[in-house]
This record gives structure tokens, sequence and C-alpha cells, in this order.
């Protein structure tokens, strides 16, 4: 295999593992979603075009958003001509609170993947009918043979036990 391919196949993996890490800590500081993508799409070309300065075994996740947080910046001063900027004092408060929350994000993915295979069967098609295949609330009410505003109360319902659920998970935690 060539130098190239398993440079480009580590890469990938790596990428594929922390994309969505690297994601949320830019939409948490972003809040424009089209900007976000840009930045996202920028953060990766950076982070292809600097692979060889990456140490494989450190922590990808934080490099990419250590460079993400470089293209904001750039991204910053290309748009400082709009209207609403925040202050340089508010976006480090803002990228310094986004960066913390980030950590154990990991944790509480496999907190809400637990809860949610506690749920009974149905409710658990339920929800990947609504969010991994995107259903609206008008197909599944169809599907269902009931209102709309039937799925909607029981939609809530079912996210109230998963918070709790995973409320209850981080409180055993805690308690450790």
């Amino acid at each position: 295999m060539s130098s190239n391919r398993k440079k480009t196949e580590v890469f990938l993996s790596l990428l594929m593992a922390n994309q969505r890490r690297i994601n949320s800590y830019v939409l948490s500081v972003v809040p424009n979603l089209s900007d976000a993508d840009d930045i996202m799409q920028e953060t990766i070309t950076v982070l292809w075009r600097k692979f060889d300065k990456f140490q494989v075994g450190t922590d990808f996740a934080s490099w990419g958003m250590k460079v993400a947080y470089y293209c904001i910046l750039d991204f910053r001063k290309k748009k400082a001509k709009d209207k609403l900027v925040f202050s340089e004092d508010l976006f480090q408060q803002i990228h310094e609170i986004a960066a913390e929350k980030q950590h154990g994000t990991e944790e509480r993915i496999e907190y809400l993947r637990r809860c949610i295979g506690k749920l009974q069967p149905d409710d658990q098609r339920l929800l990947k009918a609504r969010y991994e295949l995107t259903y609206s609330a008008q197909k599944l009410a169809v599907q269902l043979d009931r209102s709309v505003q039937y799925v909607y109360k029981h939609l809530a319902r079912i996210h109230h036990t998963v918070h709790l659920c995973v409320k209850r998970a981080f409180s055993e935690v805690e308690a450790m």
C-alpha cells in the first residue's frame, strides 16, 4: 500500500471518528448554520493540508477544534464589516465554554444510547422513524393511525423519560 493511500486512510478514519465533536464545537460558537458549514469545510481542508504535522495517537478532536478555532477567527476577520460581530472578549468566553462542553460528549452520547435502549421497542421505533429516518409528525400520525397531536405528545413523553434517565446517569457518576 502506498504511503499516500495509508495517510489518506488514517486521516479519513480519524476524521470520521471525530468530525461530530469538531462540528458540534463549531456550531456552538458560530450561530449561523451556513457559516458553520463553511467553517467546517475550511477546517477539514486545513486539517488535511497540515495532517503531516499531526502526531497519530494524540487527540485528533482537540487538534481539530484548535484548527477550527483559528478558522473561526479568520472567518470573523472577513465578516468584521457585518453589523453583528461579537467582541473579542465575548468570543473568547464562548470559545472557552464551547470547548469545555465538548469534554464528555462521547460519555453523554453513550448515556443517551443506553437510555434509549431501555425504552419499549415501539418507543425506540418511533424515535428512529422521527430522528434517523426524519419522518414528519404528519407521516408518523398516518402510519400509526393517530392524530398529529398524539405523536407530538407521545414524543414529548419519550423525551422526558430519556432526559430523566440521562440526568440520573450523570448523577450516579458524579456521586462516585
